[in-house]
């Protein structure tokens, strides 16, 4: 299993993007569904909280001032 601490978000991404594609195949025997499914879902945690860092570390340069950066109310990554 992979420790989502010690893989950048770039590598985190990948892997979870193989263990879609191979979940979405239907072809793995149940116990190696249940443990790529798992990995995927601590993959998934990791890289949200990677973004949610992100978007906290985004400044906006506005009308002289520096201020946090704001997600736009209809963006799906506002909803979290």
């Amino acid at each position: 299993m992979t420790e989502t601490g010690t893989t950048g978000f770039e590598e985190q991404l990948a892997r979870l993007q193989e263990i879609v594609r191979r979940l979405e195949t239907g072809e793995l025997p149940l116990e190696e569904g249940v443990a790529l499914y798992k990995e995927g879902l601590e993959l998934a945690a990791g890289c949200r909280k990677r973004l949610q860092t992100a978007r906290n570390d985004i400044k906006v340069f506005s009308d002289g001032v520096l201020k946090d950066f704001d997600m736009p109310e209809d963006s799906p990554a506002a909803d979290d």
